[in-house]
């Protein structure tokens, strides 16, 4: 009796232990993806500053450069907005002197005395000014495209290591590695099989007196699921 007490003992503090271990290992995956997400944060928003900079910097040169000027050809339309399907403010009836505000994708923001709108680049005389001009606005452009880009994979990052933390705190870290390796089996919720899987390309579903039946079906991987009230109760492949 003392021994069979004694190997218990023994068997309770292994597991006791082993739960501790799987704890600690938790505590850890976490701490790890906290200090991810802190990093993430701080990216952002020095990316949402350098952002902020440019537009700020744009502003700047609408207005430092309200004296560069440049001559447009006869006949040229000036718009609302900088597109082919613009409203036409006005046309212009001979060649005339414009104050250059602004260059975006092919137009210029101009003012023509007291008018101001948008005006494809063709009917612009250029010079060396207006070429540097046009340089410099399409070299803020690609930089403020760029930062726009990382800013939002980094907002993408952040938001798969929120969901990242909510499924290990939810599920534990081992479960959650069998679905990071695309694993499936009987007894899993439909959230597990999404989260493993992905969203299925078919769902077919029978309600009845015995509860919900749906099949799932991953065609790329030739393979149903089949659901009874939201647990996986058998599968084809």
């Amino acid at each position: 009796m003392k021994k069979i007490t004694f190997l218990l003992l023994v068997f309770s503090s292994l597991t006791s232990f082993a739960q501790q271990n799987e704890i600690f290992d938790l505590e850890n995956k976490k701490k790890i993806i906290l200090n991810q997400i802190d990093a993430l944060n701080d990216s952002i928003e020095k990316i949402e500053i350098q952002i902020s900079a440019i537009k700020s910097k744009e502003i700047q040169n609408m207005v430092s450069d309200s004296t560069l000027r440049a001559t447009v050809k006869k006949g040229a339309k000036l718009k609302k907005t900088p597109s082919p399907l613009g409203e036409v403010i006005t046309s212009l009836s001979e060649d005339k002197e414009v104050v250059i505000l602004d260059y975006n994708n092919g137009y210029f923001g101009i003012c023509a005395g007291s008018i101001c709108g948008y005006m494809g680049d063709v009917w612009v005389k250029k010079d060396d000014k207006i070429f540097d001009f046009i340089k410099a606005k399409k070299a803020e452009a690609k930089k403020l495209k760029e930062l726009e880009q990382e800013q939002k994979l980094r907002e993408q990052k952040l938001a798969w290591a929120e969901l990242e933390k909510k499924y290990i705190n939810k599920y534990g870290e081992n479960i959650y590695k069998k679905l990071q390796q695309r694993k499936y089996w009987v007894g899993m919720t439909k959230e597990m099989a999404t989260i493993s899987l992905g969203r299925p390309d078919d769902i077919n579903r029978t309600v009845g007196s015995w509860g919900v039946h749906e099949q799932w079906v991953y065609n790329n991987f030739g393979l149903y699921l089949y659901f009874e009230n939201g647990k996986l109760a058998s599968y084809q492949n």
